[in-house]
């Protein structure tokens, strides 16, 4: 059984939901302890014992310690996925985009199958929807692996609340993806998305301020989006996003609205976190780069190709946690990273 520090590197639930998806994969049990213990509220909080019991439930896993604040877990998994419609909910505004990372791997590397998760889908320190839809999901579909979301009630902090429908395909086709050396953008896209309870001129002031920040570049959008979702909680965003000239690479960035923060500063910093990008000219921002490390490693696992690498524009301690971790449970896969944290960097990922 594998035995995991949970305080080690970035010590959140990232490393707790990395094990979870990559046990069930691999039908590894592991205990893992001192959960999140430097978070200000140590333990499982309600939208990791979702992880917990989501994926416990896909694989009819034995667990111990899955109960709330609990620092300690061992998970056993006794199954593979079966391919039917399964619902969550984190009954919180956690993430639903974190949970469903955390079971796409299980349920593409098995038979596929249906998720309905309800929770947040545009909340702090977590992929929004429209990254995962537009930035997360086209990449790895490039890598073969392919998944459709659909959002189908915005949920905001602090109520929560959303649904997200997700269709997930079995992953038979295994791809290393062929790109250009730096990030390109040859189409911009911007989001400017409010709740319906809020008037319509947050939408428009926050879609001028961010296309009057891309204009300041010689930058042009090619389109812009307006959208009014409904949800049980107030909120605004925008969310830029911009696919390379390769058709491969993309970068996407959002900013949250809030309440006492002017609507032009929620679209000029959305662009601003894109324009200090393309500024590193890496091939990919520090969001997705971390998220790409299980998928690759399973496309080089398949591949007759020996190593895979990529530039990052800031390593971050995300990164250097899961460079660390996804070792332990893939032997075959080592991870390498070059460069200090807070700094741009190049990752190497090579099967042994």
């Amino acid at each position: 059984m594998l035995l995991i520090d949970g305080s080690y590197g970035e010590g959140g639930g990232q490393v707790l939901r990395t094990c979870l998806s990559l046990s069930v994969v691999l039908n590894k049990p592991f205990r893992i302890f001192n959960i999140r213990k430097n978070r200000p509220k140590p333990g499982l909080q309600p939208q990791h014992l979702a992880c917990v019991k989501a994926c416990a439930e896909i694989s009819k896993a034995e667990v111990s310690g899955a109960e709330l604040n609990s620092t300690e877990i061992v998970f056993i998994p006794k199954k593979k996925p079966a391919k039917i419609i399964y619902t969550f909910n984190i009954k919180t505004a956690g993430s639903t985009s974190l949970l469903f990372q955390t079971l796409l791997y299980p349920l593409a590397l098995s038979e596929g199958g249906e998720l309905i998760l309800k929770g947040g889908t545009h909340v702090p320190f977590s992929p929004s929807f429209h990254y995962i839809k537009y930035v997360f999901l086209p990449f790895v579909e490039v890598l073969g692996l392919k998944a459709e979301v659909q959002l189908e009630k915005a949920g905001f902090y602090p109520k929560g609340g959303g649904k997200i429908r997700v269709s997930i395909l079995p992953w038979n086709k295994f791809i290393l993806p062929d790109m250009g050396k730096e990030f390109l953008p040859e189409n911009i896209y911007i989001h400017s998305m409010v709740s319906e309870d809020l008037p319509h001129h947050i939408l428009e002031r926050q879609m001028n301020s961010a296309k009057k920040k891309l204009l300041e570049k010689n930058l042009e959008p090619s389109d812009e989006i307006f959208e009014r979702v409904k949800s049980d909680s107030s909120g605004t965003m925008v969310f830029v996003y911009a696919v390379d000239k390769d058709k491969v690479k993309r970068a996407g960035f959002s900013e949250l609205g809030k309440k006492g923060y002017p609507a032009e500063k929620v679209g000029e910093n959305a662009v601003y976190k894109f324009l200090e990008f393309i500024k590193t000219k890496a091939q990919f921002e520090e969001h997705l780069a971390d998220q790409i490390l299980i998928p690759l490693s399973f496309v080089l696992i398949n591949s007759i190709e020996k190593g895979f690498s990529f530039t990052i524009c800031k390593i971050t301690k995300h990164l250097l946690t899961q460079a660390w971790l996804i070792p332990q449970f893939l032997e075959k896969i080592a991870i390498k990273i070059s460069g200090k944290e807070g700094e741009p960097g190049e990752v190497e990922i090579e099967r042994k």
